[in-house]
């Protein structure tokens, strides 16, 4: 399977990755995915081989990986990214590869699902959401508890991660209204708050954090991606922008707010059952751009108010389910 080179869009085809690994439960998977996405895989028992594709970059590499992927003949090849690979591997089915999901098909988990029972017909129902979307491992799942038992977590209080890092600076929300937001949940909600992001995004936490009066805690650095899943299942709510954190929580089911600027939310929101997108409706969003041509106004519109009464919302909305178990 040829997939996705960042996180979040891994997150998003682990869908096909189950699929496909209950079509076919005892066949060798090999995935080729980018140096970003390993570590979201690495390990997983359903995947036998785990290959960096950036390792591969060069002319004369790729034409080693596409060598080393024929002499394991695969029977099913799945490709995610529209490369050359299929050609050499199944070039009497590559038409099949050639195709583009249709635009009526929106969200990027869709059209990769789209793409995978085009490549690979008769396979079946998708897998259903949340079923072992992302492999966590018991060890990965004994030192989130190990965490959670240093900052008082026991279930008295409700968890939640709040997530505002982005790769994009620009699909950030604003710390002031992380900050406002975070104390008001702790204040009012009586929530145990922890944040959480990239070693590369410490700062962004730091600066959060520092504008606080109440106490909350930072994930960063004491937590790999996958062990973020494990906090996130302990989690009764997750807060964050467009970012590889709102894909997980879409992987894992747990109840989130989505902060939404510069990008579209019909193809990379939220995908957990219970969840919230805020966005400010503007002329120029969602404007899929690198860079703001105005002054960031599709993300400073959003209110720290609007964000609060989504996650109370959400809150009140699982006490309720709670009680009707």
């Amino acid at each position: 399977m040829i997939g996705p080179s960042n996180i979040g869009d891994a997150v998003l085809a682990g869908t096909v990755i189950s699929t496909v690994h209950e079509a076919f439960p005892d066949a060798r998977l090999t995935l080729v995915v980018g140096e970003r996405a390993t570590a979201l895989w690495a390990g997983d028992p359903r995947i036998h081989r785990v290959v960096d594709a950036d390792a591969f970059s060069a002319p004369l590499a790729r034409l080693r990986l596409a060598l080393s992927l024929w002499r394991d003949h695969p029977q099913v090849v799945v490709d995610l990214r529209h490369t050359l690979y299929p050609l050499l591997l199944k070039p009497l089915a590559a038409w099949r590869y050639a195709w583009s999901p249709p635009k009526r098909i929106a969200h990027l988990r869709e059209r990769y699902l789209w793409m995978l029972h085009r490549q690979v017909p008769g396979l079946g129902a998708a897998a259903a959401p949340g079923q072992g979307v992302v492999w966590v491992t018991a060890k990965e799942a004994a030192h989130v508890e190990t965490l959670c038992r240093r900052w008082g977590v026991d279930g008295a209080r409700p968890l939640i991660l709040i997530c505002p890092g982005a790769r994009s600076h620009i699909k950030r929300w604003t710390s002031e209204g992380f900050a406002t937001v975070a104390e008001r949940l702790i204040a009012e909600a009586g929530a145990c708050v922890v944040f959480s992001g990239e070693p590369e995004e410490g700062a962004c936490v730091e600066e959060i954090l520092g504008l606080m009066h109440q106490r909350a805690h930072s994930a960063v650095g004491l937590v790999t991606v996958r062990q973020v899943g494990a906090l996130m299942q302990r989690a009764r709510l997750v807060i964050t922008n467009d970012s590889a954190s709102l894909h997980l929580a879409g992987a894992f089911q747990v109840p989130t707010v989505a902060i939404f600027g510069p990008t579209d939310a019909s193809r990379y929101g939220p995908t957990a059952p219970w969840r919230r997108t805020i966005r400010r409706r503007l002329f120029c969003a969602p404007c899929e751009q690198p860079l703001c041509r105005f002054h960031h106004e599709c993300m400073r519109f959003i209110s720290p108010d609007d964000v609060y009464e989504a996650a109370r919302d959400l809150l009140k909305e699982g006490e309720r389910l709670k009680v009707k178990g």
